[in-house]
């Protein structure tokens, strides 16, 4: 009753795209779904490590993940 479960915290970038693949779909159900804030505090230290962005561009044609009509560019 006590076993220890384990969070799952080192993932191939492989695994982590399949994860959001799910995440996606699963919300997609539910409604549409805004999956990047535009703006945080976290701007600066972001838009420099991502080229101007404040994430890694996705390649969601490579993922196998259908584009929907809220995915767009901040």
């Amino acid at each position: 009753m006590n076993s220890k479960k384990t969070i799952k915290i080192h993932w191939t970038w492989e695994e982590w795209l399949l994860s959001r693949k799910a995440r996606k779909e699963a919300t997609a159900k539910i409604g549409p779904s805004v999956t990047r804030r535009k703006k945080s505090s976290s701007d600066k230290r972001l838009r420099a490590a991502f080229d101007g962005e404040r994430g890694p561009k996705f390649d969601n044609k490579a993922a196998g993940i259908a584009s929907t009509a809220t995915d767009s560019k901040d």
